[in-house]
């Protein structure tokens, strides 16, 4: 019969259990886990399907702010990056370039951009973009196109 004086072994080793598991640091052997950390910002690959996704969500704001009457497209993708929170940001930094075509044609996948030195524009912008892929939601929290 234990003693209430000394408690028992079973009862010592749970409690260093529950202490080891409560102090001690989580690790995961699951390679996808140590990929990315939540809530740090760190480099993502700009072909990237997740980014890409973000890339193109981007432009398309770019051209439905804007008054231009001709489209912009990447002409690339400087840096990106991404921090998981309750979904994910992407933090892009885009350059992109005005294309001949203009915002009422229908077909816009494969817009030439303008070869003339007076019609071509381009501009660098950062875009901060949230997205919450399972609920198929995206927005831009954040962006703007600084003028050299």
């Amino acid at each position: 019969m234990a003693s209430l004086r000394s408690p028992s072994l079973p009862l010592l080793a749970s409690l260093a259990l529950t202490f080891i598991l409560a102090v001690g640091p989580v690790t995961s052997t699951n390679a996808e886990d140590e990929q990315v950390a939540v809530g740090r910002v760190e480099p993502a690959d700009p072909n990237d399907k997740e980014v890409q996704k973000a890339v193109k969500f981007a432009v398309k704001t770019y051209n439905d702010m804007n008054n231009d009457l001709y489209i912009s497209r990447p002409i690339r993708v400087m840096s990106a990056s991404q921090q998981v929170v309750a979904g994910k940001n992407f933090y892009l930094k885009i350059e992109l370039g005005r294309t001949t075509c203009s915002k009422s044609q229908s077909d816009l996948s494969d817009c030439p951009f303008y070869e003339q030195p007076d019609q071509q524009m381009r501009v660098i912008c950062n875009f901060q973009i949230y997205s919450v892929s399972w609920e198929n939601k995206m927005s831009v929290t954040n962006f703007n196109c600084p003028r050299a």
